[in-house]
């Protein structure tokens, strides 16, 4: 394993000219329990944390009361079940509470498929970006989760099926800077899509599309996450343009009037094709704070846009056909 691991560094030593050859996950979406076909999956929710350790210190592996665990979010994935869901895209990172054999005993326990990520998050001021990551270049970043994506994450032999990554408010600071890069470098050498924590920060949007763009990588790699919190629907009209992933992930109660603002002005725009829903819910926090539930897109979401004239092939290219395609396994580079 070791030669092998030493090849794969000298073959792909600066990924951004990285060619491997196409591997079986190609086409494929990459679920806790192994690849599947991106049609399989149902409805899917797209920025989801099952559990984490968000707010507490940085862990990886994390340490969760695991029989607590299981008994407070087993409930929930049933719910989604039984309101139609079929896959959930769990967008906890390593250092803040990753697990993925715990996703896998939830979705083998409930049959709802999970997606576990790589990668590293950059926002709340770096706190969850390990030290190494600070002194490596985007190279050997990219290299470690390029390991985690040939042979599993830890000893656990479960892949990721997404890079995630978190940036700060304000302009991209180095750190975030060499995330972004090692992340674009991955994609060419995996295929991986690449979530990033953006928030409403339209200029550090900007700037990672074009750090991807100088990387060789197309916008429709990328996920603008937590795109709701833009206070100008323009900026993200403007991402989406350029062919990004406009995910619209802050969903509940409260806030479904203006989800449906900014999705009737993508639907005119003719950005239907790239919007992504979900609730960055949260169902088990290891520090206490109070779950957030990830259930409105059904209870309240979906009959809203039939009141407002959503054809359900509409609704289905929403809730189906665009995280299918956003999460499946495949090189977007640019021409």
């Amino acid at each position: 394993m070791q030669r092998r691991q030493l090849l794969i560094s000298s073959v792909c030593a600066g990924l951004a000219a990285c060619t491997r050859t196409p591997s079986a996950a190609d086409g494929m979406v990459m679920t806790v329990r192994g690849p599947v076909a991106p049609e399989t999956l149902g409805l899917v929710l797209a920025h989801e944390h099952l559990f984490s350790n968000f707010g507490g210190e940085p862990a990886e592996p994390a340490e969760y009361d695991e029989a607590a665990l299981l008994r407070a979010v087993t409930p929930y994935l049933q719910k989604v079940k039984s309101l139609g869901g079929g896959c959930i895209v769990d967008a906890t990172a390593a250092w803040f509470g990753r697990r993925p054999d715990l996703l896998r005993r939830l979705s083998q326990s409930t049959e709802i498929h999970v997606l576990t990520n790589t990668g590293y998050y950059g926002a709340a001021n770096d706190r969850y970006v390990p030290s190494a990551a600070h002194s490596e270049d985007a190279d050997a970043i990219s290299a470690r989760w390029l390991r985690e994506f040939e042979d599993g994450i830890g000893e656990t032999g479960i892949r990721p099926g997404f890079l995630k990554i978190g940036v700060d408010e304000g302009a991209l600071s180095e750190i975030d800077r060499k995330l972004i890069v090692a992340a674009a470098r991955t994609h060419r050498a995996t295929g991986l899509t690449i979530a990033v924590h953006t928030g409403g920060n339209p200029d550090a949007a900007a700037q990672q599309l074009e750090i991807l763009a100088s990387e060789g990588v197309a916008a429709s790699a990328w996920i603008w996450v937590h795109a709701n919190s833009a206070l100008e629907i323009g900026d993200l009209e403007r991402a989406a343009e350029r062919g990004a992933w406009i995910s619209l992930d802050g969903l509940d109660v409260g806030s479904i009037g203006r989800h449906l603002a900014i999705l009737n002005r993508l639907r005119a725009g003719g950005f239907l094709s790239q919007v992504l829903l979900s609730h960055d819910g949260n169902s088990f926090r290891a520090t206490g704070r109070a779950p957030r539930a990830y259930d409105a897109l059904f209870t309240h979401f979906l009959p809203k846009l039939r009141q407002e004239s959503f054809t359900e092939a509409e609704i289905a290219q929403l809730t189906r056909g665009n995280p299918q395609r956003a999460y499946t396994i495949g090189k977007r580079l640019q021409r």
